[in-house]
C-alpha cells in the first residue's frame, strides 16, 4: 500500500503499517551493492524524511514516542548527508542556468560547478565509507521497526483520530507563524523553517489522502510544489553563502558575480511564488482546519468500504 493511513483501520494499526512500510524500503534501499549506492541514499534519505512526517502526528497521541522515534530518523539521515547535500548544491547550480539558458554563456557556470564538483569529491574522500554509514543509518531503522511494536493506542477510535489530527494542527499552526516570520524578516533560515512546516502539510495530506482523495490530492500536491521550491531557494542560500564564503576557491571573480546575481534574482522568484501558495493552504485558522479534517476522518472511517465483498442476496 501507498503511504497512506487507511480511515477505517484501528490509528495504531495504520500508522504502525505505513511506518513499516517505510522503514523496510529504506533497508532495502541501504542493503544493495556500491553499484547505485548514491540513488539509494537519496531515497534512503526521502523515506527518512517521510517517517519524520509520520512521528510528528504522534506528539499528542505519545509525545515520548513521537520526540524519541523523531530524533532517531534525524540522526539515521546525518550519516547519509554529507556527500548528497554536496549534489544537491550541483543540482541547484544546473537548475539555475536551465531557468537562464539562452540569457547568461555557460562558461561561468562551468567555472562555479568545476569548484563544486571538487568538493563533492573531497566530500567523499572525507566521509569515509559509504557501507559504514549505511550500517549505521540501517541500525536506526532497525531499532525504529522494533520500537513500533510498542506503538498501542486505545480503543476509543474517535479519540485516537483527534489526538492524530491534534498533531496535524499543530504543525500547521506553526506553518503560519512561520511564513509571517519570513515575509517579515526575508532570512534564508525563516524560509528554510517555512519549508520543513509545508513539507510536512503535503506528508500529512498524503498519509490522509484516502479521507477524500479529490479534494486533498490537489492540496497536497500544491505542498509538494512549494516545499520544492522552498527547497530550492534553501540550496540557493548555502551555495550563495558559501560560495561568498571562500570566493576564490570558485573562480574569476567576473564568473563569481554573475552566478551571484542570478541565484539573488532566482531566489526572489521561488519566495514569491511558494509565499502566494504557502498563504492560501494556511489561509484557514488552524482550529478550522483540524475540524474539516476530523469530520472527514468521521465520515471516511463510517462510509461503507469500495473494497468488501457485496452483500449477499436473501433468498
Amino acid at each position: 500500500m501507498a503511504y497512506r493511513i487507511d480511515p477505517r483501520a484501528p490509528v495504531d494499526a495504520a500508522i504502525r503499517r505505513a511506518a513499516q512500510e517505510q522503514i523496510d524500503k529504506a533497508i532495502r534501499d541501504l542493503s544493495g551493492g556500491e553499484d547505485g549506492r548514491h540513488e539509494a541514499v537519496h531515497e534512503a534519505r526521502k523515506r527518512l524524511k517521510k517517517l519524520r512526517g509520520l512521528v510528528r502526528l504522534l506528539r499528542e497521541a505519545d509525545p515520548d514516542f513521537a520526540k524519541a522515534e523523531n530524533a532517531r530518523y534525524r540522526d539515521a539521515g546525518r550519516t547519509l548527508s554529507a556527500v548528497r547535500d554536496r549534489t544537491a548544491l550541483i543540482e541547484a547550480l544546473d537548475g539555475l542556468e536551465a531557468r537562464f539558458s539562452g540569457e547568461v554563456a555557460s562558461s561561468s557556470f562551468d567555472v562555479v560547478r568545476t569548484a563544486l564538483e571538487l568538493k563533492r569529491q573531497a566530500a567523499i574522500e572525507a566521509d569515509g565509507s559509504a557501507a559504514d554509514s549505511a550500517a549505521e543509518a540501517l541500525k536506526g531503522l532497525k531499532e525504529g521497526r522494533a520500537r513500533l511494536d510498542g506503538l498501542v493506542f486505545g480503543r476509543r477510535a474517535a479519540r485516537n483520530r483527534e489526538r492524530i489530527v491534534a498533531g496535524i494542527e499543530a504543525n500547521y499552526r506553526r506553518g503560519r507563524r512561520d511564513l509571517k516570520a519570513a515575509l517579515a524578516s526575508g532570512h534564508a533560515e525563516d524560509f528554510h523553517d517555512l519549508r520543513k512546516r509545508i513539507k510536512y502539510l503535503g506528508m500529512h495530506l498524503k498519509l490522509l489522502e484516502d479521507l477524500w482523495p479529490s479534494a486533498l490530492a490537489p492540496l497536497r500536491e500544491e505542498a509538494d510544489r512549494a516545499a520544492d521550491a522552498l527547497g530550492r531557494d534553501h540550496d540557493y542560500a548555502v551555495l550563495h553563502a558559501e560560495m561568498l564564503a571562500d570566493p576564490r576557491s570558485f573562480g574569476a571573480r567576473v564568473d563569481l558575480d554573475v552566478v551571484l546575481a542570478l541565484l539573488d534574482r532566482h531566489q526572489a522568484e521561488l519566495r514569491a511564488q511558494a509565499a502566494e501558495t504557502c498563504g492560501r493552504l494556511l489561509a484557514e485558522r488552524p482550529d478550522a482546519f483540524a475540524a474539516r479534517i476530523s469530520r472527514l476522518w468521521t465520515l471516511a472511517a463510517e462510509a461503507p468500504d469500495p473494497a468488501a465483498p457485496p452483500e449477499p442476496v436473501p433468498a
